[in-house]
């Protein structure tokens, strides 16, 4: 064979034919017997491509021939199996470049070894090989997820005998039927197929495997604070109990479902821009997404801790409470995954609008996209709720799980202590040093990137309002009559709605108003005329305007009454009728009401501190004109009272007739 036939064939790539593009090798690692002849066959080589030297020359100086020549020059151009030329890796003494193959017609053949039988059984039958494939990677819907080799090598056996294969062949003429050889088989496929393989080891294992480690890994990091940030929602790994007085004055504590904690966290210098929400929700929605999203962008203040010891860090803090400058500062780029409740309407629409930041969705069911907000979720259950006594730990048989629910209710673990715990966990993160910032912490590393003049945008003025955020756009019609004496009104969610603007305003009537609706407070709704202009805010007709609720509290009292298991009056509050007969389904539904119980003491809470600040004036009127009607109601109630406890005495009079 000519050297040209070699070298200038039309078919070589690029890779090889340049050497300087051939993998190299350290002689260091070779024997010096080795090492010695692998110097011999490259300086033979070197002098073949670059055809200085004849072949006769080049057997005088290295010693290799023009047959072998040949031979060691095609194993530096053939490939191995990840597609790249052997190159000088293939002069090495007594290296293998491709699998053992058995060939019965040789004159080496040997009957006694069994050496390729294995391999020349499934060349044979494929039918055998795709049974394995497919017991192996769990493909089967009746075999076994995770099937054991020995299991397998059971269906191999049968699988050769359904095909016929006779007794004196393989793999029945060896000592144990081929298993050691298919035990071989299964750790090739394993390591040929990592991804596949990999979910033999369970979900988390697969995910790793099929979503990392694997294409460019180089991908620029972001330095500008505020410029991209994750979300995501985590479940506390923690049973925490609430405090009730029932109906008849008893002191009662109820444990609650297990919650969620909802974060956002800066990509560039790992901090956690804004106190975490807890949703009390089964699962957490479109509204806790924007309260949460309301509690990250609003300025941050330190609670004041009830619990003995319990203390913030100096260094720790929020952003917003450590740099007044990046107040109400929001940010460019969001994402998170494809849960329902991040692709809501309302979701959307107030990133676009309100923030006006752009959404990134992540692929489904692949966390490592977001590898910041899921490692702060696994340090802060790490570092701090699978620490308490009340743990639910990491799974069932964790050994740190021991019966949660009693511990909760023996230490009375409440749900104000768990804000509390939480905001100072998070608030002494951002002030601990990470590693990857290179031992600087997180409120450190915005410090220095804010002094040279990394300032995010901060939102518009007119947009800094807490109800903004959990706001949605509904049309209704303004209903009325003057047959029946009604005035104008506006109807939402089973309540009416107006204002003194309102009720004057007949020639509004079946008139289509845009109405903004705060979804977690809905004392009030603000109107606008079908031009823009807006017309002013709307109160809830009776006692619907005296306790804040939210769309969805009031969806539930609504079918409570269409049910009829709860009645009340205008003179009600339907929140304190609400929560009164969730006391009554404690006894029989504990988790699932502990929850709703625990949400409407919230409300009530917050009333309770509205009373002390300056409400809206329309509220506030509405509010006092209620006080106003009960106080007039208790009188007339007491007038009533006292005149029916009043004796009362007849004269009976006598009639006299004079003649």
């Amino acid at each position: 064979m000519s050297r040209s036939k070699i070298i200038d064939k039309g078919d070589l790539t690029l890779a090889q034919l340049n050497r300087d593009l051939w993998l190299q090798v350290d002689t260091n690692l070779l024997t010096a017997e080795a090492k010695a002849v692998y110097l011999k066959r490259k300086e033979a080589i070197d002098h073949y491509v670059e055809n200085e030297k004849s072949q006769a020359e080049i057997y005088n100086l290295t010693g290799v021939d023009r047959k072998n020549l040949i031979r060691l020059y095609t194993r530096c151009i053939s490939y191995d199996p990840y597609g790249v030329p052997w190159g000088y890796r293939g002069l090495i003494p007594n290296k293998k470049l491709k699998p053992y193959e058995l060939n019965p017609r040789s004159r080496k053949f040997n009957e006694s070894r069994k050496t390729g039988e294995f391999a020349l059984l499934l060349e044979k039958h494929p039918k055998i090989s795709d049974e394995i494939e497919n017991l192996f990677f769990g493909r089967k819907k009746l075999s076994e997820p995770v099937m054991r080799p020995k299991y397998i090598h059971k269906k191999f056996v049968d699988k050769c005998k359904e095909l016929e294969i006779p007794r004196s062949e393989y793999p029945f003429n060896t000592e144990h039927l081929g298993y050691r050889a298919l035990c071989r088989h299964l750790e090739n496929l394993r390591d040929k197929h990592f991804g596949k393989a990999s979910s033999r080891y369970g979900h988390d294992a697969e995910q790793k495997a099929k979503n990392s480690g694997i294409g460019q890994q180089n991908y620029p990091r972001t330095i500008t604070p505020y410029q991209d940030v994750e979300f995501d929602g985590h479940r506390f790994d923690g049973i925490w109990v609430i405090t009730i007085k029932t109906l008849e004055g008893d002191d009662a504590v109820l444990t609650l479902d297990r919650l969620w904690v909802l974060s956002f966290i800066d990509r560039a210098t790992d901090n956690i821009i804004g106190r975490p929400h807890i949703s009390l929700n089964k699962e957490y929605n479109a509204t806790d997404v924007m309260i949460a999203a309301k509690k990250a962008v609003m300025p941050v203040q330190k609670m004041n801790l009830t619990i003995h010891g319990l203390s913030y860090q100096p260094t720790g803090g929020y952003p917003s409470e450590r740099f007044k400058d990046i107040e109400w500062a929001v940010w460019d780029v969001i994402h998170f995954d494809n849960a329902k409740s991040h692709l809501a309407e309302m979701v959307r629409e107030r990133l676009r609008n309100l923030i006006g930041c752009a959404t990134c969705l992540g692929a489904v069911d692949k966390p490592m996209r977001r590898p910041h907000i899921e490692r702060f979720h696994q340090t802060l259950t790490s570092s701090s709720m699978q620490r308490m006594v009340n743990t639910t730990g990491s799974h069932p048989e964790d050994p740190r799980r021991k019966e949660p629910e009693k511990m909760a209710m023996r230490y009375e673990m409440t749900f104000e202590h768990l804000e509390e715990i939480l905001d100072v966990v998070v608030a002494n993160y951002n002030g601990t040093p990470h590693g990857s910032l290179f031992y600087n912490s997180p409120l450190e590393a915005l410090e220095q990137r804010l002094n040279k003049g990394m300032i995010p945008r901060l939102l518009s003025e007119t947009k800094r309002s807490e109800f903004v955020f959990t706001q949605v756009e509904q049309p209704r019609t303004v209903r009325g009559s003057h047959k029946s004496g009604k005035r104008p009104y506006i109807e939402y969610m089973g309540v009416e709605y107006r204002n003194d603007l309102l009720a004057n305003s007949a020639h509004l009537l079946n008139t289509k108003l845009s109405l903004h609706v705060n979804v977690d407070d809905l004392r009030t709704i603000r109107a606008y005329l079908p031009d823009g202009s807006e017309f002013g805010l709307l109160v809830a007709a009776g006692k619907w305007c005296l306790t804040p609720h939210s769309l969805q509290m009031r969806k539930a009292i609504n079918i409570l009454k269409r049910k009829k298991l709860i009645h009340f009056t205008q003179w009600d509050d339907p929140i304190f009728v609400y929560h009164e007969y969730l006391l009554t389904q404690a006894k029989t539904k504990k988790k699932r009401v502990a929850n709703h119980i625990a949400k409407t003491k919230q409300v009530m809470k917050k009333r309770e501190e509205e009373k002390n600040s300056d409400l809206d004036e329309s509220l506030a009127a509405e509010q006092a004109s209620i006080s106003a009607l009960e106080k007039a109601r208790e009188q007339q109630a007491k007038l009533q009272t006292a005149k029916a406890n009043t004796p009362t005495s007849h004269r009976r009079f006598k009639t006299i007739t004079r003649w």
